[in-house]
């Protein structure tokens, strides 16, 4: 029993080491988060459309800065009911034409202009908002993916381990040299780590679907880091409170409402000038209805405000700058605590990433494990024992970069509840 289970562990110690996973159908493709992002800035649909709305926005600014075409109108004479004659404008019939300019009194040209500009404000913002929104989804995929393909090339290497151990106690039980309960235990600790494995697997196809549909490819991805592009998560150089009152007048949420509380001022304002009625000014030519052939003159019109003062408007757009105004405080007090929310996990996690060396750790553990199968080859410790450690290894290697992934994406929370970049690569 004794030589069998020291020739099994032999094999297991030998290939104690990562295994190469079996090549896909669609091989991924290393890639930089520096690359992905990139290719999401200028291939992203949603982004594509929004910039095209902008586009539309500003052509507004310029239909505003218009002024009102001049309307022209005629009269045809058709002489008189007794002897009508259609359309008699010869030398002894009538013609009458008339041009007329509306002139837009109280600022309301000005007005319209400062409203056109503000939307654009509204657009540029919501563009803004919809990058911070999808590159946030973009870089926690890209992490899920690096962290989880770690875990799985560790659990790989389990397996293959694992599967060199089984096939010996296989044939082992097979010549009776082992207890067939062993080679039970064995093959159920083979099926969970097959099941997490699978697991990860899972995990990490939804990961590449959303980058994919992100990046509008189906093309499959191996995300590429190193321990310099890690570098710049810190908050060395953070000042919570510079955050806190960033968030609350530059993060695109906020200068959204901040443009549409700045929209209905000027709507206010605008409705406002629209109790000033416009003048008509304009010139009437007529060749022979007035008093004199040929008669030439000057035409002014204006709306009286008897009944209509647009007092409606006015009541209306007044109450809408209340809500709006109350509509951006709420969102400037929902970005400040989504800052310190944010802020305040990353001081947790940074306090046992600090605390406790996890890649000194990691190579302390892997040293364990080839102890351990050296003292279960010598039969030092029992197959339930050998067991334990098997599974501890593994979930070890999943704590550790769910913890490492967890962390990065914590520092991507703060990015996005501030709005800013304030950990460039």
């Amino acid at each position: 029993m004794r030589t069998m289970r020291t020739l099994i562990m032999s094999g297991y110690v030998c290939c104690l080491g990562f295994m190469q996973p079996s090549q896909a159908q669609t091989v991924p493709r290393p890639v930089t988060l520096q690359a992905v992002e990139d290719s999401f800035l200028v291939k992203n649909y949603l982004l594509l459309a929004q910039r095209y709305q902008t586009d539309a926005s500003k052509a507004l600014i310029r239909q505003a800065k218009l002024w009102n075409n001049p309307s022209l109108s005629t009269v045809l004479g058709f002489r008189s009911m007794e002897k009508p004659r259609p359309f008699d404008i010869g030398r002894g019939g009538e013609t009458q034409y008339t041009i007329d300019q509306l002139i837009q009194l109280a600022g309301k040209r000005n007005k319209n202009v400062q409203l056109a500009a503000t939307a654009v404000k509204m657009n540029e913002a919501t563009f803004d908002e919809l990058v911070r929104t999808l590159r946030l989804q973009l870089r926690a995929n890209f992490y899920n993916i690096y962290y989880l393909r770690r875990t799985e090339k560790v659990l790989k290497e389990q397996l293959g381990n694992l599967q060199t151990i089984v096939d010996a106690y296989i044939t082992a039980d097979k010549k009776g040299s082992v207890a067939h309960s062993d080679l039970i235990r064995l093959q159920a600790l083979q099926v969970g780590i097959e099941n997490d494995y699978a697991d990860l697997k899972q995990q990490e196809l939804d990961a590449q679907k959303n980058l994919q549909q992100l990046l509008h490819t189906q093309d499959f991805y191996d995300a590429i880091l190193q321990p310099s592009d890690l570098a710049s998560y810190t908050l060395d150089k953070i000042q919570l409170p510079q955050l806190l009152d960033s968030a609350a007048k530059y993060r695109p949420d906020v200068r959204i409402a901040a443009a549409q509380y700045q929209s209905a001022g000027l709507n206010y304002r605008l409705q406002q000038s629209m109790a000033v009625p416009d003048i008509h000014v304009g010139a009437t030519y007529d060749k022979q209805g007035s008093y004199i052939p040929h008669f030439i003159g000057l035409t002014f019109g204006i709306d009286l405000p008897v009944w209509n003062r647009n007092q409606g408007n006015i009541r209306a757009a007044a109450s809408q700058v209340n809500a709006v105004q109350q509509q951006l405080l709420q969102q400037q007090s929902v970005a400040q605590s989504e800052v310190l929310t944010a802020y305040q996990r990353i001081v947790a996690l940074e306090k046992r990433y600090k605390g406790f060396d996890l890649h000194q750790f990691q190579g302390e553990f892997d040293t364990l494990i080839a102890e351990v199968a050296r003292n279960f080859s010598k039969g030092n410790i029992s197959l339930l024992q050998f067991i334990d450690y098997f599974n501890s290894y593994s979930d070890n290697a999943k704590n550790i970069n769910k913890f490492l992934s967890n962390r990065v994406n914590a520092y991507e929370e703060l990015n996005y509840a501030t709005g800013q970049e304030l950990f460039k690569l």
